[in-house]
């Protein structure tokens, strides 16, 4: 595809004391406490995963256009800012002050359409995802420039876990008459900036206001609203299981889900018990997903933080030229 595609990411140090400060200030002013999952460390953790991440953009994916790194005023340390190929983008400079701070990733990325000079075709990563392989512009986008979305079969309920998932999908049946039973892998997606923006705009009152919480909270909406919105529109294509599919995706499979849920919960259960399976996260990513399947993209979640850093520098070695 001959048009240029940027990437944005959103970071945030959670150790910098300034930030710090004015996240409990934000929690004080609270009435009531949030979700406890929406206020655990581990959200605003920061253990360089994104210098591996833009490394391998850098090695797999030299064909983005530019990179926006959106902040609260933040700066890596070993960021070049001074580079061409980088942007580090205020809060303040693309989200209506009135509803600053915030320190909920779900209501920052209902604004990312409004950064300044962003391309009308971008992708959105989070800093703990990585290209593994080479990939191409047409893995995100089709031949008529609208995105190709991964989505995944889910059985969602009502429940306060799931909410922001669940108002997603009932606000899509109410709003189209489509019901979708779907989830967004946890992946680096592809959007158009001129779709979001007409639905975040059309829809501000019932889904963006609602999401713009300083926290996570159980009235909040997920970013797979807009994918899903495009979809029932007929301007964007969903693939399930890497294959694509040029007819709107309606699952319910619940009893399809439900039985592999409890399949999967007794494999655990017995690889713990006689400890047939070895479950170290970065062993079985390193020597069995990585190798086997040469996943174009992958995600290395929040654990084992010594392990992890030991296999990123492993599988990417090499300073990108965004680094001092």
């Amino acid at each position: 595809m001959n048009k240029k595609i940027d990437l944005v990411y959103l970071w945030v140090d959670g150790s910098d004391e300034n930030w710090l400060a004015k996240k409990n200030e934000a929690l004080s002013k609270e009435g009531k406490p949030p979700m406890k999952r929406a206020t655990g460390e581990i959200r605003w953790l920061d253990n360089d995963e994104l210098k591996y991440s833009l490394r391998s953009v850098e090695k797999f994916a030299p064909w983005i256009n530019h990179i926006f790194i959106a902040t609260d005023g933040q700066i890596p340390k070993w960021l070049n800012i001074d580079s061409p190929k980088v942007t580090i983008v205020h809060h303040k400079e693309f989200i209506p002050s009135e509803l600053l701070p915030l320190f909920n990733s779900t209501a920052i990325e209902m604004f990312l359409w409004n950064i300044p000079g962003l391309s009308e075709h971008f992708i959105y990563s989070n800093d703990d995802m990585f290209f593994g392989k080479a990939v191409e512009s047409d893995f995100f986008f089709d031949e008529n420039g609208n995105p190709i979305t991964i989505f995944k079969n889910r059985y969602y309920k009502n429940s306060r876990r799931l909410k922001r998932h669940w108002n997603s999908l009932q606000m899509i049946e109410k709003k189209t008459g489509i019901k979708f039973n779907l989830s967004q892998k946890h992946a680096i997606e592809p959007y158009r900036k001129s779709y979001i923006k007409e639905s975040a705009e059309k829809y501000y009152d019932e889904v963006i206001l609602p999401s713009a919480t300083p926290f996570r909270s159980k009235q909040n909406f997920k970013r797979m609203f807009f994918p899903l919105l495009d979809n029932a529109l007929g301007r964007n294509t969903i693939t399930m299981n890497w294959r694509v599919s040029k007819k709107r995706i309606v699952y319910d499979h619940k009893k399809e889900t439900i039985v592999r849920m409890i399949c999967r919960k007794l494999l655990w259960f017995f690889a713990t018990i006689f400890g047939f399976i070895k479950y170290d996260c970065f062993d079985r990513q390193k020597n069995i997903f990585l190798k086997m399947y040469r996943p174009k993209m992958f995600c290395v979640n929040n654990g084992d933080n010594e392990n992890r850093t030991i296999f990123l520098k492993k599988m990417f070695p090499d300073k990108s030229l965004l680094e001092l």
